[in-house]
Parts: C-alpha cells; structure tokens; sequence
C-alpha cells in the first residue's frame, strides 16, 4: 500500500481538472455514498464536543474509498488545524488497500472545487469578482479554486484578524489575471461582488438582507451543524436555494434548519441538488437579478473522486 505525500497531491492536482471530474461523477451517477455517520467525543482539555466522521463511497468496479476524519474546536486554541484525519482508497475487486492520504488535503481541495462547480452553474456568466469570508485553513484553497475559473479577476479575503488575512493572500502565488487582496471591512465591498463565498464556523449570521445586491451567488460551505450560520434566514428566503445533498444538509445546516423552522422557507423551496445542477452543461440561474445560494456540507463521492484522480496519477508517473 502506497502513502502518497502532499508534495505530489499539490504537484499533480489542478482545479480545473478536479472540477470537470466531479461534474461527469454527479453526471454520471454511477457512485454510491452512504450518509456520512458523526460521533460526538469529549477530550480532558476541553468541554466542546469533538466529532469523529465515517464517510464511505464506492463505484461498484474497481474502487471504494472510506475517510475518517476528526473535527476539534480546541485546536483553534493549540494553533493546529481545526480537522485531521485518513483517506483509505481499496481495490473493490479483491478488498486489498491501494494507497492512504491525508484527509484533511483533500477535504480541502474537493471542498473548494465543489464550490466553484456549483458557481459554475449557479453565478453569472461573467461573475469576476469574489468574496472570501474566512481565512481559516481553506481560504488559501478557495482562493486557488476560484482563481481557476476564466472570469474571475478580483478575489477578496476577509476574516476576524485582518493581519492572517494579509498573510494568507501573501503565501499565494495565483495566476497574472487575478488580483487578491485582504480586506478589514467586508461591509463596503460586499454589494459590489458577484460571488459571495462564507467558509467560516460562525454561529452568529454576518451577512444580512441589506448586504446584498440583486445578481449575487452565495457559497455557503461553513456550518455543517444545526447551531451554525453564516447568514441569516432572511437572506436564505431571498434566494433560489440548492444544496449538494437532499439527504443530509438539510438535517445539518444551520441556515436551511433554522430558515425552515421559521417558516421563511419549506422544503420544496430547495430546487435542486448536485446532481440536478450537473446534469447538462447549461446554467440553472434563472435570470441576471436572481440572488442564488448553494449549501454544502460535503459528501464522500467527493473524496472519492480526487483519489480516484490521485490513484492515476501516481499509477502513471513513471
């Protein structure tokens, strides 16, 4: 069984190509991923809940995939990431382990690029200006992933410590025709941007009804529990809402739970998932004043994606 290093995931994996092979995977429907199972664990250092998560997948030819993985909110205090885990890739012919990973590496990519997926279906045409709420360990990724789509040219960071901001956009190296920059207020910027993008862990909302402009697509990938939201129900109900997974982020997002616990939105209000937006090629925005939002809390065919791609890559690099 192999180990493959972050030095060849980060050397041999591009958004551009991620991103194609999670829209023919969602296409395509061919690979099973049961919901994700979470456990909750306490530690001596901390009263906040750790969760442990299981998510498995499998394509039912040559390859099943399971990634463990670990969230701690202690770790923000230890200055060590916040998520850590494994990503195992079998061989489904004879059960045999092929490679392990770090899973927290290709959370983090899958996670950007599935994000810019549904952008791609969801935003303007000619969306060319993003802002990034959040400069936690994913912003560098969402950075580099929006970088990657060809209208882009402005990307904008803002987090709570403006100086990791100016840190983060100083340690990357994107393309001649975007610009990043770090911003200290959001607030100024914000109705001026196409795509709004919220990867934070906020239990309190940051973006309200008058922060936003007609034509916006929201990105919420944050929250993952029924306590967490990045922006508030009234901003939910001004959407077209679409999320990755009928099954299970709308049991665990705090802005589509709470946004239908107070009437502001039903559930056939959601108007499509993943697979609805990658069916074809054409885009699911209605008209150029339609505000879009897509919630995501991650899903295993993803993981199983990238190692597919990585599995090849490392098969062929000789």
């Amino acid at each position: 069984m192999n180990w493959i290093t972050e030095e060849f995931i980060n050397e041999n994996i591009n958004y551009i190509e991620l991103i194609e092979a999670l829209k023919l995977a969602f296409r395509e429907d061919a690979i099973q991923c049961p919901p994700k199972l979470a456990y909750n664990y306490k530690s001596e250092i901390s009263d906040d809940d750790n969760t442990l998560l299981f998510m498995p997948a499998w394509d039912n030819q040559k390859y099943f995939g399971v990634k463990l993985i670990t969230a701690t909110p202690n770790n923000n205090k230890l200055n060590i990431p916040y998520l850590n885990g494994l990503y195992m890739l079998f061989n489904a012919e004879n059960g045999m382990p092929l490679m392990t990973m770090d899973a927290k590496l290709i959370t983090n990519m899958r996670t950007a690029a599935t994000s810019v997926l549904a952008s791609n279906f969801l935003a303007k045409k000619d969306a060319s200006k993003v802002l990034i709420m959040g400069n936690g360990s994913l912003s560098p990724f969402y950075i580099k992933a929006y970088a990657s789509k060809p209208t882009v040219k402005n990307v904008y960071l803002w987090g709570r410590n403006f100086e990791k901001s100016k840190q983060v956009i100083a340690s990357l190296d994107t393309n001649d025709f975007v610009k990043g920059e770090a911003i200290e207020d959001f607030s100024n910027l914000i109705k001026d941007v196409d795509i709004i993008s919220c990867i934070t862990s906020s239990y309190v909302p940051l973006i309200h009804k008058e922060h936003l402009s007609s034509g916006q697509h929201l990105d919420l990938a944050g929250s993952y529990t029924e306590e967490m939201q990045e922006v508030s129900t009234e901003v939910v109900a001004e959407c077209s809402v679409y999320t990755d997974n009928f099954n299970i982020t709308l049991e665990h997002a705090g802005e589509l739970v709470k946004a239908i616990k107070e009437n502001k939105i039903e559930m056939s209000d959601i108007l499509g998932d993943l697979k609805f937006l990658c069916k074809n090629d054409t885009s699911k925005r209605k008209s150029p004043e339609e505000n879009t939002l897509f919630k995501c809390t991650g899903m295993a065919i993803e993981d199983l994606v990238i190692a597919n791609l990585i599995n090849t890559k490392h098969k062929n690099k000789d």
